[in-house]
């Protein structure tokens, strides 16, 4: 077992103020990708480095939903094509079907 490190509490007299101004990442509405994922056609594949096909894909079906309307976009991933390469697809929509249940035959005899 490995040893969990103890508690410290923090000395106020160890803070102080600066006016140094904040210099983190800024985030976008869009996000980091959206250059690229407005280039991207319907089934063209996004060509990503090995392994990183799933958090890519993630990201691109956000952003269809969010800016292309599309309520379920069907997005494939590859971690490894031919090329050694991960991949990323947008195939299209699913079709919604209506609900359909075990109880539906029973509703229509009462």
């Amino acid at each position: 077992m490995t040893k969990t490190a103890k508690y410290k509490a923090i000395d106020p007299s160890e803070l102080s103020i600066s006016n140094d101004p904040y210099t983190g990442r800024e985030r976008s509405e869009e996000g980091k990708y959206a250059p690229l994922f407005r280039k991207v056609k319907q089934g063209q594949r996004i060509v990503c480095p090995e392994g990183r096909a799933g958090g890519i894909a993630h990201a691109y079906a956000k952003w269809l939903k969010k800016n292309v309307g599309a309520k379920q976009p069907i997005v494939r991933t590859k971690d490894r094509c031919d090329d050694g390469k991960g991949g990323v697809w947008w195939l299209g929509e699913k079709e919604a079907k209506p609900a359909s249940t075990v109880w539906a035959p029973l509703k229509k005899a009462a």
